[in-house]
């Protein structure tokens, strides 16, 4: 099993005595995992898709300010007001075919969903 902690603690010894020190944790930042689902396989001119993407957190540490990017091909358009955040609608930053959105947090053990829609233009 992949560990989440890292425990220690120091010891000193003498002639007559051994001293053990108290223990100290460090919890370790683990990568997040990311997987991105579409709700079709085939599709033409004018359908819509549904993106739904999953961020996990696996490690017990609390993860703040991450920076979802997603580069959309050049053959859609996001369709406004479709972006949501477990549930919530939010507003992602559009720029040149690209969605930007700041997760404030993401807590240890947890799953961020995120939602969008985009219609197909070619």
């Amino acid at each position: 099993m992949e560990k989440n902690c890292v425990h220690n603690k120091a010891q000193v010894e003498t002639t007559c005595h051994t001293s053990t020190s108290n223990c100290v944790e460090t919890y370790l930042k683990k990568p997040l995992c990311i997987c991105k689902f579409v709700d079709k396989k085939e599709a033409c001119r004018g359908d819509i898709l549904t993106y739904t993407i999953l961020i996990k957190n696996a490690s017990l540490v609390k993860e703040t300010q991450v920076v979802f990017t997603d580069q959309m091909d050049d053959n859609v358009e996001y369709i406004d007001d479709s972006f949501r955040v477990n549930g919530e609608n939010q507003t992602p930053a559009l720029d040149n075919h690209t969605l930007y959105y700041i997760i404030p947090s993401i807590d240890g053990m947890s799953t961020i969903e995120i939602i969008f829609q985009v219609r197909i233009t070619a």
